[in-house]
């Protein structure tokens, strides 16, 4: 029999949270047969069917969330190509590091370090598969303030100097924002404001700690995230009524934030400097005139030619970070901009491999977060690749 289309909706949303596709069909039936009968019982109670029908979908509940509540009890099998490129690119930057680290000072205490983060690294990545990841639905305004709290904290402890310290929390932020804009979506123009409104703190947060990498990274994901639950029409609104006020707004917002700093000499002086490093070649320009010159001397297969003005020294000793922020420069110069070609193409492949999984999701949640998480790494990608190229207006956020 036919099922009404309010009942084919509902069961095609629940199957949609529903990562796990050989769960879908046995889970599917057993929820059509219990609205079937919840139904008949209430057409026999003197109800005619069309209200019936609301009725026993009524009952049955909002169907994102009990597909959501169906989707922790049926898990998915994990997407072993990804874990192992992950492991491969893991082990890869591991033995780079170990390389690296025998022609530098500190170079094996700074590799045995990255081995125990590396390790760290796993841990979380376990606890993280095997947690329920709709807790970042459920609570994501307790996280939300936990981050901020925690953000303040370090901030306040190891003091501005510290930028990277007092960043990490806010990396995990454009995660924690996907749950939120997913636990306010329904709500109209009132939840796309609210969802504005948290997003400006820890970007002001990221200004106060004079970290710009993690301000571009929060306001570039908070506004692809909108725009992606604007577009699939989650908040209710007029979509290009709504997406004119998203973008207005921010850029009203960032237009402020750049006035405001760019009045400052110092970050005058400083942009001179990124675009044109030799201005202070032995000062704030310095990085970005080694990573320049001997860049402009690797070939393409092999190590790069001498550089004039450094003496014999290596480029391991003169470029501070060449096992971590500025490693792709060192490997360029010893290896030859093969290695630049074949890194990004690496990383291109996970990139979209992440994107093609993301894309299958049918959770509302899981398409979010999964959306948050990759452009957190891509931005990441991409502001690595663009200062081992000399160009520092953002610091690189090492991918290790």
């Amino acid at each position: 029999m036919q099922l009404p289309d309010k009942m084919v909706e509902y069961l095609e949303t629940v199957r949609q949270q529903i990562r796990w596709k050989k769960a879908q069909a046995p889970v599917l039936e057993e929820i059509r047969n219990h609205l079937s009968d919840q139904k008949d019982a209430l057409i026999k109670d003197g109800i005619d069917e069309e209200t019936a029908i609301c009725k026993a979908i009524e009952e049955m509940s909002d169907p994102v969330v009990v597909g959501e509540q169906l989707d922790r009890t049926h898990r998915p099998r994990p997407d072993w190509p990804l874990l192992a490129m992950t492991a491969i690119l893991l082990l890869f930057g591991l033995s780079i590091q170990f390389m690296i680290g025998l022609d530098i000072h500190n170079g094996m205490e700074m590799f045995y370090k990255q081995v125990i983060w590396s390790g760290l690294a796993i841990i979380v990545l376990l606890v993280a598969y095997f947690v329920d990841f709709t807790i970042m639905g459920k609570y994501s305004w307790i996280i939300y303030l936990l981050l901020i709290a925690m953000t303040i904290g370090g901030s306040w402890f190891y003091g501005r100097g510290y930028a990277r310290l007092t960043a990490i929390p806010l990396l995990l932020f454009p995660t924690i924002f996907a749950g939120m804009v997913y636990r306010i979506r329904n709500r109209g123009y009132g939840g796309l404001i609210l969802c504005g409104a948290t997003a400006i703190i820890p970007a002001l947060l990221s200004l106060f700690t004079h970290n710009w990498t993690v301000l571009a990274l929060i306001c570039l994901s908070c506004l692809t995230i909108l725009t992606y639950a604007l577009a699939k029409g989650w908040f209710n609104v007029r979509k290009l009524y709504s997406l004119l006020i998203l973008y207005l707004s921010s850029a009203i917002v960032l237009s402020m934030m750049f006035f405001t700093l760019i009045s400052q000499p110092y970050a005058r002086q400083r942009l001179q400097v990124v675009f044109n490093p030799s201005l202070e070649p032995t000062s704030s320009g310095y990085i970005g005139t080694v990573i320049q010159r001997f860049l402009s001397n690797s070939r393409l297969i092999g190590e790069g030619l001498p550089v004039n003005g450094y003496g014999q020294y290596p480029l391991s000793h003169l470029l501070p970070g060449a096992n971590s922020d500025f490693i792709l420069t060192y490997l360029t110069y010893k290896f030859g901009w093969i290695i630049f070609i074949g890194i990004i193409l690496i990383f291109m492949a996970f990139i979209t491999r992440s994107v093609l999984m993301g894309t299958r999701q049918r959770s509302l949640l899981g398409q979010l977060v999964s959306l948050a998480i990759i452009l957190t790494f891509a931005i990441q990608w991409f502001t690595f690749i663009v200062s081992n190229s000399g160009f520092l207006l953002f610091g690189p956020l090492t991918l290790h």
